[in-house]
């Protein structure tokens, strides 16, 4: 028996879910003022990165990468690639701050870096080592 194309359709959405978080409060400013700190974890499990604030359509901001697993797979070749939901434009977003590796907040090994997706919706950001995909996360632009 065949999917029905409300079930392909649904399935689809799945996949395009916004990836969880973990939020916690913490200090932001040198006046005591709180803000959140989200953390939103890749598919399987076994990275994730830290958000600055929400992602804004043509604004740049950064992000640190967190990774558990094998440092032989760290030290390959790191590559962001965004994917739009609503456009199907693949994008690289980010590539390369692997050249020292350290562990960081729990992590095995942490990357910084700078993002900016260039405009509103869903986007898959791929995440590649030597061009192996490693896993994804599915995040929500906002517009200006």
């Amino acid at each position: 028996m065949g999917c029905t194309k409300e079930e392909t359709t649904n399935e689809d959405e799945k996949s395009w879910e916004e990836s969880p978080t973990l939020v916690r409060e913490v200090v932001v400013t040198d006046d005591g003022k709180k803000g959140n700190f989200v953390f939103r974890i890749g598919n399987n499990g076994k990275f994730g990165f830290s958000e600055y604030g929400p992602f804004i359509e043509g604004v740049k901001q950064k992000y640190m990468w967190f990774f558990w697993g094998n440092e032989d797979t760290f030290t390959q070749p790191f590559k962001v690639v965004g994917i739009s939901k609503k456009t199907n434009e693949r994008i690289t977003v980010f590539e390369g701050g692997n050249e020292i590796l350290s562990p960081h907040l729990g992590a095995d090994q942490h990357i910084p870096s700078s993002m900016i997706l260039p405009s509103s919706g869903k986007w898959r950001l791929e995440v590649y080592f030597d061009e192996e995909l490693f896993g994804h996360v599915i995040v929500n632009v906002e517009g200006k």
